[in-house]
């Protein structure tokens, strides 16, 4: 056989190959890469590299859990769900301006991220922006910040991009169902 030929044939197989295993699918108006079955969101994946790159969190104050902020918010997200919200415990608290992000976990429930603003001198939770709950197949970082965009309009895009989505209480576990644990801790 020629040296073209076997490498037509090579390059041929090759592609058949690739085309038997990987595949985009569409998912609620967007699209996965699939591998053996496995989906990837590489385009949220992307988005939220990019936005690593190009995010400037100098207007955003980070408040450690003793903060007289911090001691001022909790109390307002432990009496939101009752009784489970009651065991909520810091994990990130991240604001600017009247807007806060808390990410708080409990004994019982998910972890959760919680929108909040100032509105007459008191913290209020935004009741539809909070996220709690796994994010697969999507990327989550960028799943989360789309939805809580879409959920509070009015949010800095600043603090938002700022806040950490940590992929091992929020992404795929194992098999792709869910977060590791339900009551993740971090590494």
């Amino acid at each position: 056989m020629r040296r073209h030929v076997a490498a037509v044939v090579v390059a041929l197989t090759t592609l058949l190959v690739i085309d038997s295993h990987v595949d985009w699918a569409r998912l609620d108006g967007r699209r996965l890469l699939e591998v053996n079955g496995q989906r990837f969101d590489v385009s949220g994946w992307a988005a939220d590299r990019l936005l690593a790159l190009r995010r400037d969190c100098a207007p955003v104050r980070s408040w450690s859990p003793d903060s007289p902020t911090a001691r001022a918010v909790l109390p307002v997200i432990q009496q939101h769900s009752l009784p489970d919200s009651q065991s909520a415990r810091w994990l990130q608290l991240q604001q600017q301006g009247e807007w806060i992000v808390a990410e708080v976990e409990f004994d019982i429930l998910k972890p959760t991220l919680v929108v909040m603003r100032l509105q007459d001198g008191q913290w209020r939770v935004q009741d539809q922006a909070v996220w709690s709950g796994s994010t697969a197949p999507w990327h989550s970082g960028d799943f989360v910040r789309r939805y809580l965009r879409q959920q509070a309009p009015d949010l800095p895009q600043t603090l938002l991009a700022c806040v950490s989505v940590d992929p091992v209480l929020y992404g795929a576990g194992p098999g792709g169902l869910g977060p590791v644990s339900a009551l993740g801790t971090r590494p």
